[in-house]
C-alpha cells in the first residue's frame, strides 16, 4: 500500500481528514428546537384547517341560488377538502425541509440545496520581452 493513500486513511491531510477537523470544529449546537407535539400540530392543523376552509366555501358557494341557465353548485368531497388539504401537506413538508425540522436558529437557514462555491482559478501569464538596446543594437531578455 503507498505511504499517501495510508496516511489519508489515517487521518493524514486527505480531503476526508479535512472535512472531518471541519465537521468536529464546528459548534454543536443547533440552537432552540421546537418540540415534536408542536410540529405533529404543525402538520396536522395547517393542512386540516386549510381542507376545512376550502370545503365551507364550497359550501356556502352550493347554498347560493344559481343564475338562469346555470347548473348548482355542488360539493365534492376530492376536489373541496382533499386537494386544498393536499397542497397545504406539502407546502408544510417543504418548509419543514428548508428550515431543518422548524428549528429555531435563523443563521442556519439554508435552501432544500446548497449549490458548491465557485473557486477562482488564477492563471500566471509568463512572457518573454526581447528589447533591442538602442546604443548597443544587442538584443536583451527581461
Amino acid at each position: 500500500m503507498p505511504a499517501s493513500a495510508n496516511d489519508s486513511a489515517a487521518g493524514g491531510s486527505g480531503a476526508f481528514a479535512r472535512h472531518k477537523s471541519a465537521q468536529e470544529a464546528a459548534p454543536a449546537t443547533r440552537g432552540p428546537s421546537m418540540p415534536w407535539v408542536g410540529r405533529f400540530l404543525i402538520f396536522v392543523f395547517v393542512p386540516s384547517f386549510t381542507g376545512l376552509c376550502g370545503l365551507g366555501v364550497s359550501y356556502l358557494q352550493s347554498r347560493q341560488e344559481p343564475l338562469e341557465g346555470e347548473e348548482p353548485h355542488a360539493v365534492d368531497f376530492d376536489r373541496d377538502f382533499v386537494t386544498p388539504f393536499l397542497l397545504s401537506m406539502a407546502l408544510v413538508i417543504v418548509l419543514g425541509f428548508q428550515t431543518n425540522g422548524f428549528s429555531g436558529s435563523g443563521e442556519q437557514r439554508r435552501g432544500a440545496f446548497v449549490w458548491p462555491k465557485a473557486r477562482r482559478v488564477q492563471r500566471v501569464r509568463r512572457e518573454r520581452v526581447i528589447v533591442e538596446d538602442e546604443n548597443d543594437g544587442a538584443k536583451k531578455e527581461q
